[in-house]
């Protein structure tokens, strides 16, 4: 190759690269040396080298100029142009591309130079099998030599065909729009991830805890990190179920209203074996994995009332034992009789007592709480099915976490004069969160104190179970221009029933009126479950003329009353809803006949509706529910019944288009709120006590 010798005039000086002289005795063969023989040498400038005639056989050999005698040295710096001529002799076209290239960025891109470069490059250039990066490299050196020349648009082509050649070369896009490597670098998109340079798993972790549990579920199918810490945030809340079956009627709000599907019925035995083993197992890890233990954040715990063959004893001893392992338990739900809540409570008391979330149901009654002496609770949740008496001790319990509590649950649905909102026991300006169902007697001023007070409330939900307040419509008058409640999200107001001389005609109409405008509400209910009950509390079609103000209601529960117009109720559902719930008085002539009802709703049903839910209504299948009224929905919930609209894209003609899939009464009672959210159904409004604040 020509041009490697053309550099050897633009090089450094030859004594910085080679050494200055080359022994004889290194040089020439022993009969050619000094002391030996005299051989007559005749120079070749043509070739550098000197050739030594020897008359004794009268040949010619050749040697390079660089040979010293034994007492003098001397050095040809043609030496150099001929090793490098040796030495290219033996690499292959690419090595000699890459040694040019880096012998150029040596020189000065000035004089006879830039000619030498010009060849230089065009010779590299005619490899055709030089890589992008190396046909890059040298269009942007001959670039740079054709800038410093004068020659911009010779050097604007150089750097397009680099460029052309790899696009992401931060010197090639750095001179071509005239600016620094540093800020092409910076400017220039990231590098391709590889197999090395991963995500860290602490980032992972953090990604993951905002995911749904729908969406870590679906992460333990992948090959990848994520599965692990999916696993673990999964197990941070763990549901136990102690000897019971959901068949004995542990929940009164589905034990006479569902309907069993036969072959849910045949399996449920099955099903709770399977459900006692899996709790058994559970408690195991939880006493001998550490790691396993450490992880739980909440607990949830569902017995049944009775006492089988001393089982739920045994599995109390067991969880007794699994307690004090829990060193990170922040919330605890708590489904049992008093009797299994108590012994519960003491261990928790020794082994978690900066609990912050406690969720206590219990059917029988309110059990003893004057032993409890938590004092860091931020959610407290208590819920029975019976007439009790004063809640005294829950009071107290409320009252020593006064300045903590956030989220207040209480729930009696049978009338109590005794069951009244704890306003004395509360800071209602420290709470986000109300759900009350209760007791208001003719001197409560409830509301008031909860519309006044309440400034950080983003949850109202408030159910009557017995009404025989008849200001409640001038207390809520009383604050419509005081902007109150400005951070509420969540609102629902219901009456079971009234006392037999409470009317309040305006009640309704006043809560239409503090509820109109607000563009920040995404759930919405107001029920009145009795229709002879609507003209004494102001219920009627002019109640549903406030949905419309409200842009961004999500889930929406609601009463029809029987003056609407079924053509004119659909339209007034804002188009944002995708949670429709409607409640209809059995006297109701729609609930009796529903099918033409449906009919006359389906032209305005918002097309985005995912759930439809309807009071036990005279409908033959769920299917028709879909068909006549809701064609688009995802889930249909008639009564306490749930199903899902299962779609056959491919339907044959013997292939029905639709099928209806009955829920079985365990995912009903202990998974709805999951289940929905898995099937896109998360506006609709469903109370759960066991939904803590965070439990992460």
């Amino acid at each position: 190759m020509e041009e490697l010798h053309a550099f050897s005039d633009h090089l450094p000086a030859a004594s910085s690269v080679l050494p200055c002289s080359l022994g004889t005795s290194s040089v020439l063969p022993s009969r050619y040396e000094p002391g030996n023989y005299n051989p007559k040498r005749v120079p070749d400038q043509s070739t550098g080298r000197t050739l030594i005639y020897d008359h004794r056989d009268s040949t010619f050999c050749s040697f390079p100029l660089a040979i010293s005698s034994s007492t003098m040295n001397v050095f040809n710096p043609k030496i150099l142009d001929a090793s490098i001529r040796d030495v290219s002799s033996y690499l292959s076209d690419h090595q000699k591309v890459d040694l040019l290239l880096y012998a150029m960025r040596s020189l000065q891109f000035e004089g006879r130079s830039r000619t030498v470069v010009e060849n230089a490059i065009q010779s590299c250039l005619q490899v055709s099998t030089l890589s992008p990066e190396t046909v890059a490299k040298a269009r942007i050196l001959r670039a740079r030599a054709r800038l410093i020349a004068g020659s911009p648009l010779g050097a604007q082509e150089d750097l397009q065909a680099a460029l052309a050649a790899e696009p992401d070369n931060p010197e090639a896009m750095a001179l071509f729009h005239q600016r620094s490597v540093t800020v092409e670098k910076l400017l220039s998109p990231l590098p391709k991830p590889s197999f090395r340079d991963r995500i860290s798993t602490e980032i992972w972790r953090e990604v993951a805890l905002y995911l749904p549990r729908r969406d870590l579920k679906a992460l333990l199918f992948i090959p990848h990190c994520l599965s692990r810490i999916a696993s673990q945030l999964l197990f941070r809340e763990l549901n136990l179920h102690l000897s019971g079956s959901v068949l004995e009627g542990n929940d009164a709000h589905y034990s006479d209203t569902y309907q069993y599907d036969p072959r849910v019925v045949a399996t449920q035995k099955d099903e709770d074996a399977r459900q006692a083993q899996r709790s058994a197992d559970i408690l195991t890890r939880i006493i001998v994995d550490p790691s396993f233990a450490n992880s739980v954040r909440t607990l949830r715990i569902y017995t049944s009332r009775k006492e089988k063959d001393g089982v739920l004893a045994f599995q109390t001893g067991m969880l007794t034992n699994a307690m004090p392992k829990l060193i990170n338990l922040k919330n605890v739900h708590i489904s049992a009789s008093s009797e299994a809540i108590v012994p519960v409570l003491r261990i928790l008391q020794n082994t978690s007592p900066r609990l912050s979330g406690l969720s206590l149901r219990s059917p029988e009654g309110p059990p003893d709480l004057s032993f409890v002496e938590f004092r860091h609770l931020a959610h407290f949740a208590y819920s029975t099915d019976t007439i009790v008496g004063a809640p005294t001790t829950i009071h107290s319990l409320i009252a020593q976490n006064r300045s903590s509590i956030r989220a207040l649950t209480l729930q009696n649905p049978n009338p109590s004069p005794h069951w009244t909102f704890p306003s004395a026991s509360l800071s209602i300006r420290n709470l986000t969160s109300i759900y009350f169902t209760g007791h208001f007697p003719s001197n409560s001023h409830a509301f008031a104190e909860i519309l006044s007070s309440g400034r950080q409330l983003e949850t109202f939900n408030v159910s009557c179970c017995a009404l025989e307040c008849s200001t409640a419509s001038s207390q809520f008058r009383s604050v419509q221009n005081s902007n109150a409640l400005p951070f509420l999200r969540h609102f629902a107001f219901s009456i079971t029933s009234i006392g037999r001389r409470t009317v309040d005609r305006d009640l309704f109409p006043s809560i239409a009126e503090f509820l109109r405008g607000r563009k920040h509400l995404r759930s919405l209910q107001l029920v009145v479950y009795d229709e002879t009950v609507h003209p004494a509390v102001g219920f009627d079609a002019a109640i549903w003329g406030v949905l419309p103000s409200l842009e961004a209601l999500k889930g929406l529960r609601i009463t029809y009353p029987a003056d609407l117009s079924p053509g004119l109720a659909s339209w007034l559902i804002p188009r944002s809803v995708s949670a429709l719930k409607l409640t209809l008085d059995y006297s109701n002539p729609n609930a009796r006949d529903p099918i033409p009802f449906l009919n006359q709703l389906r032209h305005g049903v918002p097309p985005t509706l995912r759930f439809i839910g309807l009071s036990d209504i005279n409908v033959r299948s769920a299917s028709a529910v879909v068909e006549h009224g809701f064609p688009m929905v995802r889930v249909v919930r008639v009564g306490n019944n749930y199903w899902t609209a299962n779609r056959n894209q491919h339907a044959g003609s013997n292939a029905p288009g639709l099928e209806m899939e009955q829920w079985p009464k365990r995912r009903v009672q202990y998974h709805a709120i999951e289940w929905l959210e898995w099937l896109g159904c998360e506006d609709a409004t469903l109370w759960d006590p066991s939904a803590f604040l965070d439990v992460r």
